[in-house]
This record gives C-alpha cells, structure tokens and sequence, in this order.
C-alpha cells in the first residue's frame, strides 16, 4: 500500500461532505480511499489534466469523485473530494 497524505483542500471536502452522510457513506469513501491507495493506478481512473507537470487523476466511486496524484515518492495526495 502506497503512503498517502491528504491535502488541507481534501480535507475541508470531507469535513464538509461528512455533515449529511450515513455511516454507510463513510465506510463507502473509505474503502474507496484504501483502494486507491493500495493500486493508484486501479482501473476505472481518469487523467483530470489539471496541471500537466504533476499528473492527477478522478476516480468516481457511488456518488462522489476523488481527485487525487502520485507524489515523487510513490505515494498518494488526495487532492479534492468532489459530491
């Protein structure tokens, strides 16, 4: 499994996104945020082209899309939660 952080703009997402979901949105999210960081290149993903220079990618998963990218180091940074 990749190291994966998350950026301060991800984390409002979620803390915004958290105020009227179910404990079942949640564990919904968070297996798609394992899975990602477990395979960042799983199937399903698409190039957001949001900057060129450092490549991210949007996986939709149930009702949200996670833009996340790979840091230089392999890991993960979880960019945006979109919902």
């Amino acid at each position: 499994m990749a190291e994966f952080l998350f950026a301060r703009r991800f984390l409002l997402d979620v803390a915004d996104w958290e105020k009227n979901v179910s404990p079942r949105d949640r564990d919904a999210l968070e297996q798609v945020l394992a899975a990602i960081a477990a395979d960042p290149s799983l199937p399903g993903r698409v190039p957001s082209f949001y900057d060129p220079q450092a490549p991210s990618y949007l996986y939709r998963s149930g009702s949200f899309l996670v833009h996340y990218r790979l840091t230089a180091d392999g890991g993960v940074e979880f960019l945006n939660l979109f919902h």
